[in-house]
């Protein structure tokens, strides 16, 4: 589960799933009460997603990232999620690249284009094996809870007052992706 430091390259399976929050202040209040610190202060992350001309990532449930964070530029390669889980499961190797804006080139040269790009705001939260993202979106306000297991995390979820109806297994890419499709959308500005 641990994220891998400077220079590594880290394979793990992701476990996780999404909340939508009305209340981050309440969010950030129950996550406080349950012992939760703040790992990464709120800061602004920019995603940029990579695909072919034909689309086979996107079509095959894959997902090849480009993250520029205030602290860490990250590539990062994630697997379609698995079907038979209530979470999201997927595999996904990520690493820290020394300069985004190289490795878009690189990419880009290689055949590969944005096909999405997205800002968020995101505090990160930590306490023994979970890390809780409390992401603020053009689509809304997001928990994003990584865990040991589907057990654990379906077990904080019903301490943070979410149950099974309330899990958003969709990407982030989706999510804004269907915000920005309707005509409202250019109403609401990007974080």
């Amino acid at each position: 589960m641990a994220k891998p430091s400077a220079g590594d390259i880290g394979f793990m399976e992701e476990i996780e799933i999404k909340f939508a929050v009305k209340d981050t202040k309440a969010a950030t209040e129950k996550l406080r009460k349950l012992g939760f610190k703040i790992a990464v202060g709120r800061h602004r992350e920019k995603n940029y997603l990579f695909d072919d001309g034909a689309g086979s990532l996107q079509t095959a449930g894959k997902l090849l990232r480009v993250r520029k964070t205030p602290s860490s530029q990250t590539v990062t390669y994630k697997g379609p999620i698995l079907p038979t889980s209530k979470l999201k499961h997927r595999e996904e190797i990520e690493c820290r690249v020394e300069s985004a804006e190289t490795m878009i080139r690189i990419l880009e040269e290689a055949g590969f284009r944005v096909r999405t790009e997205y800002s968020k705001y995101r505090t990160v939260f930590e306490k023994e094996g979970f890390n809780v993202s409390l992401d603020e979106t053009e689509a809304g306000n997001f928990l994003e809870v990584e865990g040991p297991s589907d057990d654990e995390i379906t077990k904080l979820a019903t301490k943070l007052g979410y149950s099974e109806k309330d899990f958003v297994r969709r990407t982030y890419a989706e999510l804004i992706g269907d915000r920005r499709e309707t005509p409202a959308a250019g109403k609401r500005s990007q974080p």
